[in-house]
Order: structure tokens, then sequence, then C-alpha cells
């Protein structure tokens, strides 16, 4: 390979680079302009020494890029709370990656598209999804509630029974179930209990209705956690 045309691919791959990593850093994403131009150059460099050592078999370097990659992008992958950050960029450096790709084989118009598209992509999307609400039957939020109940202690395992059952009924889901004695021969039994989707508190109230009217039962009564 000419070395024009190594220094034109190399050139080729940081402003593809630039480009894609001035939109990241625009929009106030963490990885922008020189992590970017670093994951186009070095794939490309990558599948240019192969073409340099007379090996033509560059799909497998471009695999072992891809893979590598993979790797990167876990990095600026975490969770916080219950949002999970960084996709969307991790999702970018990897098409980068593609492009620098592209150019070292010599696809200048090709990765040209290929940055347009992206750029378009993140742009455009980024302003419908913001537009888009979820079907609130498809939500996956989760509420826990905790049901309180204070009964006679000679009757503890018949309440516990009883929360079991009505919860079995109403296909809520228990995560836990415990008692604690009180002052007075009394005991007071908390059981936590997982709803699906968005807020039902009616639910939670039949169940307490049901188990306030069990004999023994002096309180009952639920929170939301």
């Amino acid at each position: 390979m000419p070395l024009f045309d190594f220094i034109i691919r190399i050139c080729c791959a940081v402003v593809f680079g630039f480009l894609i990593g001035l939109e990241r850093q625009l929009t106030g994403h963490t990885v922008g302009i020189r992590i970017n131009i670093l994951v186009s150059m070095g794939a490309c460099l990558f599948t240019l020494f192969s073409q340099l050592m007379d090996v033509y078999d560059t799909t497998r370097i471009a695999a072992q890029v891809v893979t590598g990659i993979g790797f990167l992008c876990s990095g600026i992958i975490f969770k916080e709370g219950l949002n999970v950050k960084g996709l969307n960029t991790a999702a970018t450096m990897w098409c980068t990656a593609a492009i620098g790709v592209l150019t070292s084989s010599g696809l200048i118009l090709y990765a040209t598209a290929a940055v347009v598209v992206l750029i378009g992509s993140n742009l455009i999307f980024r302003f419908v999804a913001g537009r888009i609400r979820p079907l609130s039957s498809f939500g996956e939020e989760e509420n826990t509630y905790v049901l309180s109940v204070t009964c006679r202690e000679e009757y503890e395992f018949d309440i516990r029974s009883a929360i079991i059952d009505n919860l079995r009924n109403a296909r809520l889901l228990l995560t836990n179930l415990e008692s604690a004695d009180e002052i007075g021969n009394k005991v007071e039994i908390e059981a936590t209990v997982l709803i699906s989707g968005k807020r039902r508190d009616e639910h939670i109230e039949k169940l307490t209705a049901q188990v306030a009217l069990a004999k023994g039962v002096m309180k009952a009564g639920w929170e939301l956690v």
C-alpha cells in the first residue's frame, strides 16, 4: 500500500471520529471527541496492519476489533438506581469502530454515508424518543407495599397463613414475611408485597381489608415503600 493512501485513510478516520465525537460532546455526553477519534483511528490502524503485511483475510482482524470494542464499551455502561446509563454512547462507539474499519478498506464514500446516517440518527431519533411516552399497561415499573398486621400471639400462624392465601388469590408477589413479638401478648406481622406495573393501591387495600376480618387481628394497615 502506498504511504499516501495510508495517510489519507488514517486522516479520514480521524475526521470521521471527530465529527461523531463532536455530536456526542455537543449533546452533553462524557465520551466525546478524543475517545471517538481514538476508536475510529484504532480500528482503522488494526485493519490497515493486515493489509500492510499482505494478509488478505482482513475480516478476521475486523472481527477482533468488534470483540475489543465490546469490552471497551462495557466500561462506560453503568447502573444508577433503576436506570442504566451509557448504552447509547457505547452503541455509538461500536458504530465508530465500524466506520474506522470501512475507512481502512478505502471505502471512503461508504464511510462518509455511514457517518451522516449515524449522526443524523443520534440527533433525529433523540428528539423523537424524547416525545414518545410508554403505554401504561406495558410499563416495567414495580411498586413495593408493606402490609402490617398486629394480632394476638396465639393467632400468629393463622394470620400468616391467611396473608399467604389471600396473596395467592390476588396474584400478588410476596417477597418477605416476618413476625416480631410485642408487649402484651401481641405479635406484629409484616408482609412485603411487590406489584408490577403502575401503582395499584386498591389491590393492597383489598388485601388489608380481608386480613383485618380474620380472627385475632387487632390492627391492620399498609404503606408504599
